[in-house]
């Protein structure tokens, strides 16, 4: 457990940063960028973002998994990795085929404001997809060689650097909306060059296209497995990222609304970032744990893990409620709408995260058909409440929907996973942590709020972080927490 906990410190400070950064950029793109062409940029990245996901065709699972059985083959391990690189560009190629020739069809699907901008910029959407998918794949086998902090740094700090270079030019005028759409795009191929720069060096990495390498059952164990993976994970991202993809065709103010929507998700994604980070250094330890069959130490693993996991999120939560009004004031230009969205969102990703890392488990256990079902009954269930609210209600119809789907996803995930593998995240430490978060969150409302914003977000969340540090001190909920502070104050360094 040590390594796990010391990687995802490790992951969750560059994270955090690049989350800072992420917060600028938001910053600079609600005052320099409008509104429609802002939520442009947006619906275009997420697009090629799922695109990215769908067309990776769950090969980056794959080789998560698969990579570990080939540790001493080095022909099959290369020719696995040349396939997880090589199949995803057909793919790719087969889609483009298809959507520049239905481009006037999918386009009619906008409000009709929008539509010279995505007509316009219309090409771009492949290029950008090839960049998402192999900054997925490859990132995934850096992290099966848990080279985790490095991938991070790259998605969270390095394109979030180049991002705000390119909109203080745009907002001092030295370049065109047009170039700034180039930008947006070519500035991806930046960390996946890196990211093979970095797997080239290492000695498990290898590219062949040896069709004689695995056998016929092989290749059949190797094609059931991506085949369900794929499948959920297409419906996971559709999950993350349905409710934007939809806002803009049926919001009547089309990309308008996707803009402010856009401001309240990143804000949310904050709160990710403990779970993601937890979950990404967890996923090879766990997997290895699976693969010797070893109870024991998956039952330590998962509990511990969510334990960690809750009590970050937790204290991020804390500070996003208390800290909303800051936000608004901040941004000002016409989104005082996050406030109650992101309140709204709130319900359904505490519900996401508190229940544990169920998806994970799932996805690496027997049961990851299971998985696949409930994502798709979900995503099911989101394309109805969406079709049905987003025209009435528009971006609040977007983040009922959301969060009601979520919540029912990840309570029927979590008996599932309590019936069939034993195996659930509440104990007496999780009530231990949410007090804690209850008298951080009394304490952070306790201040006046001041004049100046940002003396106001330092000094609360100041404040917030001590009251809540000192309650976990005292409760000692976590011994992973215990044993990392006892680390600091011998080796006086962070990791």
């Amino acid at each position: 457990m040590g390594i796990v906990f010391r990687q995802s410190v490790k992951t969750t400070i560059v994270t955090f940063t690049g989350a800072l950064l992420g917060a600028f950029v938001v910053y600079l793109s609600t005052h320099f960028i409008p509104k429609q062409q802002l939520g442009f940029t947006r619906n275009l990245t997420n697009q090629a973002l799922v695109l990215g996901q769908v067309f990776a065709f769950g090969l980056h699972g794959t080789l998560a998994i698969y990579i570990h059985k080939y540790d001493d083959d080095a022909r099959k391990r290369k020719t696995l990795i040349g396939l997880c690189l090589v199949v995803p560009l057909f793919l790719l190629a087969l889609f483009s085929v298809v959507y520049f020739l239905c481009n006037n069809w999918l386009l009619h699907h906008f409000q009709a404001q929008d539509i010279p901008f995505l007509k316009r910029y219309f090409f771009w959407l492949p290029l950008f997809s090839l960049f998402f998918i192999y900054q997925i794949i490859v990132e995934q086998f850096l992290i099966s060689q848990f080279k985790v902090a490095l991938s991070t740094f790259l998605r969270e700090i390095v394109l979030r650097v180049l991002n705000i270079f390119l909109i203080i030019l745009f907002g001092f005028n030295y370049i065109n909306f047009d170039t700034l759409v180039a930008g947006t795009v070519l500035i991806y191929f930046v960390p996946v060059f890196f990211l093979f720069f970095f797997s080239i060096k290492q000695k498990s990495f290898g590219i062949a296209i040896d069709i004689k390498a695995f056998s016929r059952k092989e290749y059949r164990d190797i094609l059931h497995f991506t085949w369900y993976h794929a499948l959920l994970g297409i419906s996971v991202n559709l999950l993350g990222y349905l409710d934007q993809l939809m806002l803009a065709p049926l919001d009547k103010r089309g990309l308008s609304s996707l803009a402010v929507y856009n401001v309240a998700v990143y804000i949310i994604s904050v709160l990710l970032i403990p779970y993601k980070s937890m979950m990404t250094t967890t996923y090879p330890v766990l997997t290895r744990a699976f693969k010797e069959n070893d109870k024991v130490r998956i039952n330590d693993v998962f509990v511990r893990s969510c334990l960690n996991i809750l009590i970050v999120t937790v204290i991020v939560a804390v500070l996003i409620i208390c800290n909303l009004h800051n936000a608004t004031a901040i941004i000002k230009n016409g989104y005082d709408d996050i406030t109650p969205i992101v309140l709204i969102l709130l319900i359904g990703r505490m519900i996401d995260i508190s229940t544990g890392m169920n998806d994970l488990l799932l996805s690496i256990s027997n049961y990851y058909k299971a998985n696949f079902y409930f994502s798709i009954g979900l995503v099911i269930f989101i394309l109805f409440f969406n079709r049905l609210l987003i025209p009435h209600y528009g971006i609040y119809g977007a983040a009922w929907s959301t969060s009601i789907a979520l919540s029912v996803y990840n309570i029927v995930k979590y008996i599932f996973v309590w019936k069939k593998l034993g195996l659930q995240p509440f104990s007496i430490n999780t009530i231990y942590v949410v007090f804690a978060g209850i008298i951080a969150f009394i304490a952070g409302n306790l201040l006046s709020y001041m004049r100046n914003s940002y003396v106001d977000v330092l000094l609360r969340s100041l404040i917030i972080i001590i009251i809540y540090a000192l309650v976990l001190l005292w409760l000692k909920p976590s011994t992973d927490l215990q044993e990392y502070i006892a680390s600091v104050k011998k080796h006086k360094k962070l990791y």
